[in-house]
């Protein structure tokens, strides 16, 4: 996009504000109008007693002269070229020598034109932060009391008004010496602001990122209902597509059941908010302005869940990787021991609880052999699969299970090529298979295997035809210990999923389906 050059801001030498050049800019502005000012005295005073032997158009081409230089100067700041302090020290040499000039064409005018050099001192060490201030006063002193000098020689002056002089040159660096230090105390604070002001525009750089990558979403809204802010997260939790306009929107636009429910709302007080995206929980955290402005916290209820289960997973895993050993060697001394008891035995009442005690010892195996499993899932090691590899491992899986072969429908391409762990993927499938059979009705056609291959990625699916899930139940189907079966140890699901997302992999159950389908994306590739 084209920029007008005129709305360009101009660039500021380096060690130089902006405002110092602003500053020139008023200075040179000051000069323009003194110039114009002698100009015009000029005029209006040509030939009258003030100016001797025709001195009157010697003053008038100084000050024409003046006037010319001072809109000269205007061209340097525009462009800011030479340096700030190069034009600065030109702008008081200049004011000096056309002063002086102007001072040389009258006696009755030398007092008061010496006057304005003052100025031009203190403006110089204004606007020059108080740089090179006593060598415009030694310059100003020096011309001035040169001028004297030449007048007195020319007979023009007197000898006993170097007093004066004197005074006027004590003056300026007088004059010089409060500027330069007014303009370092100002500067001093100019440079406190700017770094203030860095560091705040850094802080909201920081807030911003903060906000912006915030799993719970901000909504910052007024005591009128206004939409202060709203940060990304918020939008995507409420299911918002529109754009927001801070200050103009309405939270009733927004969201109008967030809205009435804010009104709700207290501090230290949470509801609970179920949008198209997921399920919310609104804090209120309020601002204490005058506009009662207050701050909405809208935490994903899921993705706390799931935190608080990888915790309960991890102490788990904790837990069993030191006591595993310690469990195992007396569940096989009670497994063995459960078999030698049955194979003594004639009674079928010892038996019974023999068979039992050997169950029971199995179930606890696998649920410790399950929870270090969970434990090892970050270990991978990836081989390609294709699809006779796939139709290997499914075959494997359904003889350890002793299903039958027109049991299982397996379609899937014959160019299917995905990565995964073998490990990995044997127990997923092995975990979606058993229980699938579990299930079904157990006949010729009960589970069905699939796989297709849409764009880049993968999709592995096994269903059966069983009575499926109830609505109720697919909400925590993928918890810890969550089962149906009395046998079964609620990690089957849970470790299936961990390890699909260790593969980078997704694992979900599909509803609506006759039966129970569950779906396995991954990516594909050789």
């Amino acid at each position: 996009m084209n920029v007008p050059a005129a709305t360009l801001p101009r660039p500021a030498t380096q060690g130089y504000y902006a405002s110092h050049w602003r500053s020139l800019d008023y200075f040179n502005l000051y000069r323009l109008t003194l110039a114009a000012a002698l100009v015009f005295s000029s005029l209006l005073f040509s030939g009258s007693e003030l100016f001797q032997g025709g001195s009157d158009e010697r003053f008038q081409g100084f000050a024409y002269a003046y006037l010319v230089v001072a809109a000269l100067f205007v061209l340097g700041i525009r462009a800011r070229w030479p340096g700030f302090q190069v034009q600065l020290t030109a702008h008081i040499i200049a004011d000096i020598v056309l002063v002086m000039l102007m001072m040389s064409t009258s006696e009755r005018l030398a007092g008061g034109m010496g006057l304005l050099l003052a100025i031009s001192i203190a403006s110089g060490g204004l606007v020059g932060s108080g740089r090179l201030t006593l060598l415009y006063a030694a310059l100003a002193s020096i011309a001035v009391l040169l001028q004297h000098a030449f007048s007195i020689l020319g007979g023009r002056g007197r000898a006993d008004s170097f007093l004066q002089v004197g005074l006027l040159c004590a003056g300026y660096f007088a004059i010089g010496l409060l500027a330069h230090a007014l303009t370092q105390r100002a500067l001093r604070s100019e440079t406190l602001a700017q770094q203030q002001a860095d560091e705040l525009a850094l802080l909201n750089r920081i807030n911003a990122l903060a906000i912006e990558n915030s799993p719970d979403g901000l909504l910052a809204v007024r005591g009128d209902g206004v939409v202060r802010h709203a940060s990304p997260r918020a939008l995507t939790l409420l299911g918002v597509k529109a754009p927001v306009t801070p200050g103009v929107t309405l939270l009733e636009d927004v969201s109008p059941v967030l809205a009435r429910l804010s009104r709700k709302v207290r501090p230290g007080t949470t509801l609970s908010l179920n949008t198209t995206a997921a399920l919310l929980r609104v804090r209120c955290i309020p601002l204490k302005t005058p506009d009662d402005s207050r701050v909405l916290v809208l935490e994903d209820q899921s993705q706390a869940e799931q935190a608080a289960q990888r915790m309960k997973l991890a102490a788990l895993g904790r837990l069993t990787a030191n006591i595993a050993h310690e469990i195992r060697n007396p569940l096989s001394a009670i497994s063995h021991a459960a078999q030698l008891l049955g194979e003594e035995t004639h009674d079928a009442a010892q038996a019974r609880l023999a068979g039992i005690i050997e169950n029971n010892a199995r179930r606890l195996d696998r649920l410790v052999e399950e929870v270090l499993t969970l434990n090892r899932r970050d270990r991978l090691s990836p081989v390609s699969f294709d699809a006779p590899m796939l139709g290997a491992l499914i075959d494997e899986l359904r003889q350890t299970e002793e299903i039958p072969v027109d049991a299982v429908i397996v379609n899937m391409p014959d160019d299917l090529h995905f990565q995964f762990d073998p490990d990995h993927l044997r127990q997923i499938v092995w975990n979606l298979m058993r229980n699938a059979w579990r299930y079904s009705r157990k006949q010729a056609g009960s589970l069905r295997f699939s796989a297709q291959a849409p764009g880049d990625s993968v999709q592995l699916e096994i269903g059966d035809d069983g009575p499926g899930l109830s609505p109720e139940h697919q909400g925590k189907l993928f918890e810890p210990f969550f089962t149906t079966d009395a046998q079964g140890t609620g990690l089957g699901l849970f470790l299936a999923r961990e390890l699909a997302e260790a593969n980078h992999a997704a694992l979900a159950y599909i509803p609506g389906a006759a039966g129970a389908r569950f779906r396995l994306s991954l990516r594909g590739g050789k």
